[in-house]
Order: structure tokens, then sequence, then C-alpha cells
């Protein structure tokens, strides 16, 4: 019998509240990670540089929370193979909050110059999608205790925003190419780069709607 089955209630809510703690870090990582990215695209390198040090914070307050949530883990005593699966949940959704720390790094890498508008463009949506995605995901742990049912809809939401973000990337890629040809090896490199880890922050996202998927059913 799963972990989520027979813990107690209380417990069992008490560990997703302090999950949720944690999603709603990452949440702030992915939307000040994306005002990065839309700053960039403007041209405006004082709030590029602003953003990032915001995202810095955040994604540190976020370590934080995921290593308190590991030792919460320690302290109980169940089966491996649910620990296990905990243990993904937690350290795939700091996964998120790792890439889009990752893009911002990236971002801050590229100035004095901006991005190509087109490119740019196109970038912010991706970022966007994610972020949508994180927004999915805390309410879909909200609400698990009470509406399995409902944490599977939001899931299903999840993979869609990951698939549209991976339509975006192929389109993108093209007009990523055709730069890639016209300016310097430094700046293609940083361009791909940002869009790779946006595309695998979305990845990070549908892995964890995926987990959320199998401990709601569990619940139903």
């Amino acid at each position: 019998m799963s972990f989520w089955v027979w813990m107690s209630g209380r417990k069992r809510k008490d560990l997703l509240k302090f999950f949720i703690v944690h999603v709603a870090e990452v949440e702030k990582v992915v939307e000040k990670s994306k005002n990065v990215v839309d700053e960039l695209v403007k041209g405006n390198a004082d709030l590029v540089a602003v953003f990032w040090g915001e995202v810095f914070e955040s994604e540190r307050k976020a370590d934080d929370i995921k290593r308190k949530l590991l030792a919460e883990l320690a302290s109980e005593t169940f089966h491996p193979i649910d620990r296990e699966e905990i243990v993904r949940l937690i350290l795939t959704m700091d996964d998120v909050a790792a890439y889009a720390k990752a893009w911002s790094r990236r971002a801050m890498l590229y100035l004095p110059d901006r991005l190509p508008q087109n490119i740019g463009n196109a970038l912010v949506t991706m970022a966007s999608r994610v972020h949508e995605a994180v927004k999915y995901i805390k309410q879909a742990v909200e609400i698990l205790p009470e509406n399995p049912r409902g944490t599977l809809e939001l899931a299903n939401k999840v993979e869609s925003l990951e698939e549209e973000v991976d339509d975006i990337r192929h389109e993108v890629f093209r007009e990523v190419l055709k730069f890639c040809d016209s300016s310097r090896s430094s700046k293609c490199m940083l361009t791909k780069e940002i869009m790779d880890s946006i595309e695998n922050a979305a990845d990070r996202c549908e892995d964890v709607a995926d987990v959320l998927r199998s401990i709601a059913l569990l619940s139903i």
C-alpha cells in the first residue's frame, strides 16, 4: 500500500502544505526569470540585472525549503519505493527552478546586447507557458487531498502547456539557426542555451505533473 494512502490525513496535509511553499517559491523564480528574458528583448539592461538578483534570491530560498522538505521525509518511516516517489516530486520541482535560473544566467551573459525581437518574443512566450504550468502545479497540489480528480485535470493542463512549448521551440529554432549564420558564435550559443533551458523547465513541469497524477490516482 502506498505511503500516501496509509499516512495520516493530517500528516499528509502538513507535508503537502510544506511542498506548496516550495512550489510558490519556484513560481517566483520562474516569474522573475520570464521578466529577465522580457527585459533583455526590450534592451533594458538595468532591469535585467534587477530581476536576475531576484531570481538568484528566490532560487536560494527554494533550495532551502527543498532541504527542509527532504529532512522532514527522512524523519518518517515508510517504504523506500514511496520515499522515492515523493523525493522525485520535490527534486523535479527543484529542477524547474534550476533551469529557470540557468536561462536567466545566460541572459545576463548576453548583455549588453539584446535578443533579436522575433526570437526574443518567442522565448518570452515559452517562459510564460512555464510560469502558467507552475501555477497549475501549485493549484493541483492545493486541491489534491480533497479533490484528486481535479488534480488530474490540472496535470493534463500542465502537459498541454509543455506540448505548446515544444511546438514554439520547433518553430523558433529555425529563426535561431538563421541568427547563428549571421551572428557571433557566443551569441548563437547563448540564444540556443536560453531556449533549451526554457524547454527543459517545461519538461520538468510535465514530470512533476506525472508524479501528481500517480499520487492522485492512488487517492481516488
